[in-house]
């Protein structure tokens, strides 16, 4: 009687919801989802988390997710607000400033710090080279794990200045 049922139901339901197969991922649709435990050890080896503790690793995946982007697809542009941090977990992205080249991401590779703490607009353009898929952390469920967790704040805030003097010292010296 269940054989029957589901014959039945696979005639007027597609194939894929009846018999649990996977489609294949139409061009227009992404694929965003909650972070795994495979995800949160990526999120450790960002230097922007690379000093929080397991809790604090754990909080900060809560309030992330996963992007998926097609190549030649814009991540971010340049001028836009910001208002959105990335760290690439697959694949490889071109940074463009005003039109040129001046970088490449890779895997661990991160972005959008700055954008976090003010919500200012984009300094580059960040597109997608080949499939891309990215941790995503919006300034919004940011300042509430900021909130929530100020001990998270202090250690991001160390990691930023760095990455500000660095910078600083790159534009003096060229």
């Amino acid at each position: 009687m269940a054989e029957d049922l589901l014959e039945q139901l696979a005639r007027v339901v597609p194939k894929a919801v009846v018999g649990g197969e996977r489609r294949p991922r139409p061009s227009g649709r992404r694929l965003d989802r909650p972070l795994s435990r495979r995800d949160l050890e990526l999120l450790a080896r960002v230097p922007l988390f690379a000093g929080l503790s397991r809790r604090h690793l754990r909080r900060v995946a809560e309030h992330a997710d996963l992007a998926a982007f097609r190549p030649g697809e814009h991540i971010v542009r340049e001028g836009q607000p910001g208002g959105t941090f990335y760290v690439l977990v697959e694949g490889a992205a071109v940074v463009r400033q005003k039109g040129r080249r001046i970088g490449r991401l890779r895997p661990g590779d991160f972005f959008g710090e700055v954008s976090l703490l003010d919500g200012g607009p984009r300094t580059a353009d960040v597109v997608a080279e080949t499939p891309v898929t990215a941790i995503r952390i919006f300034k919004r469920a940011f300042d509430r794990l900021l909130r929530e967790e100020p001990g998270v704040a202090a250690r991001i805030l160390a990691v930023v200045a760095a990455r500000l003097r660095v910078a600083e010292r790159r534009s003096l010296i060229g």
